[in-house]
């Protein structure tokens, strides 16, 4: 039962983070990819809407099985306890890629040429750098720098009450969190900077315009496509439909994050389909 429980939290793990790397706008490079992965993989099961297994459970014998010498003759009649053996598990995992959406965008991760990539700080009382040093892997995650002047500016101090207080000033924004955790703190004051309207990724753009729908239907069905199409697109509304026999015309807006992706994935759509982008 336990190698059925972490076989499939591995599968959980790996299918939110393929989701969350499709979700990118751009890949990360090999530290920052395993640092997310690291990050993900303790939240992975609360991320999981559904599952199902595909195939049944095929069992392979560990690594240490597989490497293990050959025993020893021995006089003692105690029972070896056997190596623990592996299962595979083939899974069809449904994740909550609004949720994951979520993790990269307060990481910072979905910023793109909105991340500030560098900050200042400023120490108070009951903080100390010795405070900051665990906190190398996050900084690293986030894509963040620490210089002595920066625009974004975080001030960190411990209060009389005991709990940690931090400030984060962007212009004449700002932003407060609180808790006894400093890490937890720092994600949770970043994750409001980079949840903010004005850090989100993309413009509005020119409204996507497609003809050729025989249906309303099926105009309406190709919104809940955009709507999925989330890696390079939020916000999706539809706001224009002319009504022709055989060939009605739906516009849309969105927040465009991904211009490139966009065309890629209309490029593959739109033909087989007999519709048509009006550019």
């Amino acid at each position: 039962m336990q190698a059925r429980q972490q076989a499939q939290e591995r599968a959980f793990a790996e299918a939110v983070y393929q989701t969350a790397w499709r979700l990118l706008p751009t890949p990360l490079p090999a530290p920052r990819a395993e640092l997310l992965r690291k990050f993900l993989t303790p939240r992975a099961t609360d991320l999981v809407q559904s599952y199902h297994e595909t195939a049944p459970a095929k069992p392979t014998a560990s690594d240490a099985t597989e490497k293990a010498p050959p025993a020893k003759a021995s006089t003692s009649t105690t029972a070896e306890k056997a190596p623990a053996a592996h299962l595979v598990l083939e899974m069809d995992v449904e994740v909550n890629r609004a949720a994951i959406s979520d993790h990269l965008t307060r990481l910072g991760l979905m910023a793109g040429p909105k991340h500030p990539g560098v900050y200042a700080v400023r120490l108070g009382q009951g903080v100390t750098e010795a405070d900051l040093k665990p906190l190398s892997d996050v900084f690293l995650l986030q894509g963040l720098a620490r210089m002595a002047l920066a625009p974004v500016q975080v001030s960190l101090e411990r209060v009389p009450q005991g709990y940690l207080k931090a400030v984060l000033w962007a212009g004449a924004k700002s932003f407060v969190t609180d808790g006894q955790d400093l890490n937890q703190v720092w994600l949770d004051l970043w994750g409001k900077y980079f949840s903010a309207r004005e850090q989100q990724p993309g413009g509005l753009g020119r409204p996507l315009e497609v003809s050729g729908f025989s249906q309303v239907d099926a105009l309406l069905e190709f919104t809940k496509t955009l709507q999925s199409w989330d890696d390079c697109l939020r916000e999706v509304q539809l706001s224009v439909i002319d009504l022709r026999p055989g060939n009605s015309t739906g516009r849309w807006t969105a927040r465009l994050t991904n211009p490139e992706r966009l065309d890629a994935r209309l490029n593959g759509y739109l033909p087989s389909r007999k519709l048509t982008a009006v550019r």
